[in-house]
């Protein structure tokens, strides 16, 4: 009895004795790996104070590659501008005797092209510069816009003549003189000649027409034309207007058609006898037809502006390696 009791004692000292061997092997294992853990995040630590405590801004390897990127993006904006400026109106500094003088030969010569071409035009049309038809000298700090914009309206008249309208009606401009009003008033045609439509279209007052603001890219000058033509002379005129150097866009297009645009046409058929080629049960009597015609006026009122782009800046001739490709 004695010796199975002394058995179990041995065997349960045993059972004992491995649980606590099991536990301190555990004990020993998370050990080792909490000193490996915490050795690490020590190392991290380490690592970010260290990152923390260093100044790298600015980079001097980042500033140079932004210098290049910066350098790249003026040339390109450069080359843009140049692009879209290179063949626009510039503002031309004359004395407020020659801009009349220049006004009545423009006048004059836009007059005698539109007769030339068989457009009507009232008599001494003045292309909205009407103000300036008494000879009166206009502010010698306007005289180079003004210019400007006599020649942009050449351009757009000429334009409108190679196109082949049938009427011009109206400009209106915008009007930036010192004392400008925004008056358009048409003066009626003289008898006898090839009139155009009765002017509807007025000018309007705006100071900073055709200014580019400070910091901006570019300006705007707006015009209104009125004219009559047919289909195709409308669309020649938008097609000119898309391939003009000049930078041009249309804003508004109103174009209203002619009562007669589809007329009716009345066919007195004839026997049958009378033709071989009829089929026998032709229908006797009246044969109406609708005939499409593209032979009446269209009248139009056409909005657009010209840009003005800014010059480009002095940049950096040649480009240098590296930067925005």
């Amino acid at each position: 009895m004695q010796s199975r009791r002394k058995i179990v004692v041995v065997v349960t000292a045993v059972v004992i004795g491995l649980l606590f061997l099991g536990a301190v092997a555990l004990l020993v294992y998370g050990f080792i790996q909490f000193s490996e853990v915490k050795s690490s995040l020590w190392q991290a630590k380490s690592t970010l104070d260290m990152l923390y405590d260093r100044k790298p801004f600015p980079s001097h390897e980042n500033l140079k590659m932004e210098k290049l990127n910066y350098e790249t993006l003026q040339q390109e904006l450069a080359g843009l501008q140049s692009g879209l400026g290179a063949s626009q109106v510039e503002p031309v500094g004359q004395s407020p005797v020659l801009f009349i003088n220049q006004f009545f030969e423009t006048q004059k010569s836009l007059l005698a092209h539109a007769a030339s071409d068989n457009i009507a035009v009232a008599k001494g049309f003045d292309f909205s510069f009407g103000r300036h038809l008494a000879g009166n000298l206009p502010a010698p700090q306007d005289v180079p816009r003004l210019t400007q914009q006599l020649k942009i309206v050449e351009v757009l008249c000429n334009i409108l003549y190679t196109a082949k309208i049938s009427k011009l009606g109206g400009i209106g401009r915008q009007e930036f003189e010192v004392d400008a009003s925004g008056a358009a008033v048409p003066k009626p045609p003289a008898q006898g000649r090839a009139t155009a439509s009765q002017i509807d279209v007025k000018n309007i007052v705006d100071p900073s027409a055709g200014v580019i603001p400070p910091g901006q890219l570019y300006g705007r000058w707006h015009f209104t034309f009125q004219f009559s033509g047919r289909e195709s002379s409308v669309m020649n005129v938008l097609n000119g207007l898309a391939k003009c150097p000049v930078i041009i866009l249309v804003t508004r297009l109103n174009i209203e058609g002619d009562d007669k645009l589809f007329t009716r046409k009345e066919v007195v058929a004839t026997k049958v006898d009378d033709d071989p080629m009829a089929a026998k049960g032709a229908p006797k009597g009246k044969d109406y037809r609708i005939v499409c015609g593209r032979e009446a006026l269209l009248n139009v009122k056409l909005e657009l502006d010209v840009f003005q782009f800014a010059k480009p800046q002095a940049v950096v001739a040649a480009k240098k390696p590296g930067g925005v490709k």
